[in-house]
């Protein structure tokens, strides 16, 4: 179930991202960072595994697991579509299928550009 779930999803996302996800923003780590800082509906929304979340993560980031299809979807139940979610991953691949299932359900998204490796080599700040 889990792998048809992810292949489903993998396929809608590259379908939505052939039709045009011009309509997720798609910023660079300090654009990110900007953006959210000045939005007071922010919910910034890390989409990586719990023992990556473990190793740094942006500050008052939420962990939802893209990888646990069961955790993600019972996860996105409890997100308040009102909000702008701001989603990253490590590179940016998990949080582009991430963000994409989330828009056509409804949800604001915003995407980080390069995910976290970026956000590090920025010199932008992380917790642990």
């Amino acid at each position: 179930m889990k792998h048809l779930f992810m292949t489903l999803v993998s396929t809608f996302g590259l379908l939505s991202s052939a039709a045009g996800d011009e309509a997720i923003p798609l910023l660079t780590p300090k654009a990110f960072q900007e953006a959210f800082q000045a939005d007071s509906t922010a919910v910034i929304l890390d989409v990586r595994r719990p023992s990556e979340f473990a190793e740094g993560h942006l500050k008052d980031a939420v962990l939802l697991d893209w990888l646990s299809d069961k955790a993600f979807v019972e996860g996105l139940a409890k997100l308040d579509k009102s909000r702008t979610h701001y989603v990253y991953c490590r590179s940016g691949h998990r949080s582009h299928a991430a963000a994409t299932l989330m828009k056509s359900r409804g949800f604001k998204v915003v995407e980080m550009k390069g995910g976290y490796l970026s956000w590090v080599s920025e010199g932008l700040p992380v917790e642990k």
